[in-house]
């Protein structure tokens, strides 16, 4: 946790040292919602399979340069996985608040997004043990980290994003290892979104 603290901080401070030279530029706000495929690494999951899912949030978009911005992100987002044990498919929930601190490549009306983000689990799932009918309560990592990259589409104020999430975090905790291995998280994002 306290690495997932320090490299939270981290990018805030970089936010917070370019912001001198982007707060010349007029900043701009909006809004995103859409659809997440997720899925998590664990190698002990029989035929694991994507969870759908929602992610929403707001975001600035900061000029620096006449074709480089910084669109720092907060979003709710449900991430995890299914998995089908016997013949009943189960789902593994996780949601999240996302912090996302891309940098923004503009080509004529696409934008090339890429940068860091961190993530907090904001719920707190158990997980059933399909083998032997017990429960590993609080089985997985509160911090996640990792890269974001991604493009956007803009038809004047809209546009529709593509995203892809990779943590690099293993998210699972000691006790619930033996059962699921290692995981970490993946997403992809398709998005639509407005600019004020």
């Amino acid at each position: 946790m306290k690495n997932i603290f320090f490299k939270v901080a981290g990018l805030l401070l970089v936010f917070m040292f370019l912001m001198p030279t982007a707060s010349r530029a007029q900043a701009k706000f909006g809004i995103r919602l859409g659809l997440n495929v997720s899925n998590i690494s664990f190698d002990n999951l029989p035929d694991r399979g994507e969870r759908y899912g929602l992610h929403g949030g707001v975001f600035a978009n900061v000029p620096v340069s006449d074709f480089i911005s910084l669109q720092p992100e907060l979003s709710y987002s449900t991430k995890g996985t299914s998995f089908k044990p016997e013949n009943d498919r189960k789902k593994l929930n996780m949601n999240y608040v996302d912090f996302l601190l891309p940098i923004a490549f503009k080509l004529s009306s696409i934008d090339l997004q890429v940068g860091p983000f961190a993530s907090l689990l904001v719920s707190s799932p158990d997980y059933n043990v399909f083998s032997n009918n017990t429960t590993v309560a609080d089985a997985f990592k509160k911090g996640d980290f990792g890269l974001t990259a991604g493009l956007s589409f803009n038809f004047n104020r809209m546009f529709i994003g593509l995203r892809y999430n990779q943590g690099f975090m293993d998210i699972t905790k000691d006790n619930v290892r033996p059962f699921l291995s290692s995981g970490k998280n993946a997403v992809g994002q398709v998005s639509v979104g407005l600019k004020f």
